[in-house]
């Protein structure tokens, strides 16, 4: 016959089990949808609530007729030893056991009714009983009665036994056995109902759980996912058509709102370059049908000065343009790293980025002749600064920069461009971090003055070289190497804060550099004119 084997090392060869399945049972898990491991998360909170909840209900029902139980057999044996001492010795076996029998038949949870004597010499035997046979375990709980003089009471697994003294004759004891089979068969019951009511219960929760987190969840993201691979495939028209008010709406209507732009911006590029096609044909054709040396040198000159103007403004927007979409591409980057992010959303996320780093490619071989005429209008600079805070944090906070927001809550408005001044500031950001390589702290500051407020960004790199501090904001001035950098940048910013009406100034530090802009207050503005 096979011997069993223990239950420590049935325990140890289930871990070592698990241990070998566990790579596949991550790399399962690793696959499944977002809307799935919902489902199962909430499936195994279910059965963990309602089990332990029968669990409990099962034990506290047990407790209850195990409790009673005991009680009817102490009321039997008490019973027994009161209807004993009425009587007077020498006691009669036979009509005893007859009396036993009425109580046995009076209480249907007792099973055996016995009465236990001790001689002289302490040794005890059974007196009479109700049962054939009588268990030893009987014997020595009515010898542990009659020497204590108080009531014992013993429990097995199929039993529970009382025994008392009997008042009048010491030597004498009633023991009184209760049979377990009601708990049992209760038990067996109270299993087969919580089963019933259990997994069904689970089965429908789970459904439910799913099909809601499926209507919640899934078809919104299914419908980001769609737009990301039309608007991959070369479709800018494509929109995820969604009216939500929580994260997933704003999650779509940013997708949407990126899409508008770039939308609008290749149709912009594309008029512009019609029309820098069309121009150029022209020019051509006036170039074709002249005549003499002189006028094809001054056409050639005309030429080479249109195209360092195109060139000029080509850097001007791809050097606008690229400073939002590489945040955009840093948000994507870190929505993407991120550990709860599967690997299905990644792989999209990287289509989004390529795309990105596609137009960043085009912007810079575009023409683009005009600028948008500024819109000035009455703004709030510290929420400004909030914003350019929160667009520029990803980004630097992956550079390890750590970035210092104050602004005065008392500053007066001004009377500007919110969008130019935002990227002019964003372009202070960017030159600030490529500054700082290996990390350090940026610092955005805005105070009110005299003569209206003060903008201070302030870096811990390398400072400004002393080479160029004094042509700094002059256009191709530039320390980065080539390619990375078009010295078009502070020229910009320059532009920008000249066309708000104020003044921009750089200087190095003890660590760093640091940029002050003075802008006139919106009322100072309206004095002034």
């Amino acid at each position: 016959m096979r011997r069993a084997e223990s239950p420590q090392r049935v325990e140890a060869q289930c871990l070592y089990l698990m241990s070998q399945d566990r790579p596949a049972v991550a790399k399962w898990l690793v696959n499944l949808s977002l809307g799935t491991k919902l489902s199962w998360f909430v499936a195994l909170i279910v059965v963990a609530v309602v089990t332990s909840v029968a669990y409990l209900e099962i034990r506290s029902f047990e407790q209850h007729i195990e409790g009673d139980l005991e009680d009817s057999a102490r009321l039997g044996a008490q019973s027994a030893a009161d209807a004993l001492s009425q009587r007077s010795p020498p006691f009669d076996p036979q009509d005893i056991r007859d009396t036993l029998h009425d109580f046995v038949a009076a209480d249907p949870m007792i099973d055996a009714v016995s009465v236990i004597e001790a001689d002289r010499s302490e040794r005890v035997h059974v007196f009479t009983s109700t049962s054939t046979e009588e268990r030893a375990e009987v014997m020595d709980l009515g010898a542990r009665a009659i020497a204590a003089k108080t009531a014992q009471h013993y429990r097995s697994a199929t039993a529970i036994t009382v025994a008392l003294p009997v008042a009048r004759w010491p030597s004498y004891a009633v023991a009184v056995t209760v049979g377990l089979d009601s708990l049992l068969q209760t038990r067996a019951h109270a299993l087969r109902v919580t089963l019933g009511f259990v997994v069904p219960t689970i089965v429908f929760v789970t459904v439910l759980v799913h099909l809601t987190v499926r209507r919640v969840l899934g078809r919104p993201l299914g419908a980001i996912l769609r737009t990301m691979q039309e608007t991959r495939a070369g479709n800018l028209t494509s929109r995820t058509a969604m009216d939500r008010h929580d994260e997933l709406g704003t999650i779509a209507g940013g997708l949407n709102e990126m899409l508008d732009q770039l939308e609008r911006f290749n149709h912009s590029l594309q008029g512009r370059v019609d029309e820098a096609t069309r121009d150029l044909s022209l020019r051509n054709a006036q170039l074709a049908a002249s005549q003499g040396e002189l006028l094809a040198l001054r056409e050639s000159l005309g030429r080479a000065e249109r195209v360092a103007a195109l060139g000029q403004v080509a850097a001007n927007v791809a050097h606008q343009a690229g400073t939002p979409l590489n945040l955009v591409s840093g948000y994507i980057q870190m929505i993407r790293d991120d550990p709860g992010t599967d690997e299905r959303t990644r792989s999209k996320l990287r289509t989004v980025d390529e795309q990105i780093q596609a137009v960043t490619r085009v912007l810079r071989t575009m023409l683009d002749h005009a600028r948008h005429p500024s819109e000035s209008r009455v703004v709030s600079l510290a929420d400004i600064i909030t914003r350019v805070g929160d667009v520029a944090l990803p980004t630097l906070t992956r550079h390890q920069v750590r970035l210092e927001v104050s602004a005065a809550g008392d500053l007066p408005p001004i009377k500007a461009d919110a969008t130019q001044l935002e990227m002019a500031l964003l372009n202070l950001v960017t030159n600030a971090l490529d500054a700082m390589p290996g990390g350090g702290t940026l610092s955005i500051a805005a105070k009110g003055h005299a003569d209206g407020l003060r903008i201070e960004i302030t870096d811990t790199g390398s400072g400004i070289p002393a080479t160029v501090i004094d042509r700094l904001f002059e256009p191709w001035v530039t320390t980065k190497p080539v390619g990375h950098g078009s010295g078009l940048g502070l020229a910009i910013v320059r532009d920008v804060v000249r066309a708000q009406g104020g003044s921009i100034s750089a200087s190095n530090r003890a660590i760093g550099a640091v940029f002050v802009i003075d802008l006139p207050a919106a009322d100072a503005g309206r004095s002034a004119c």
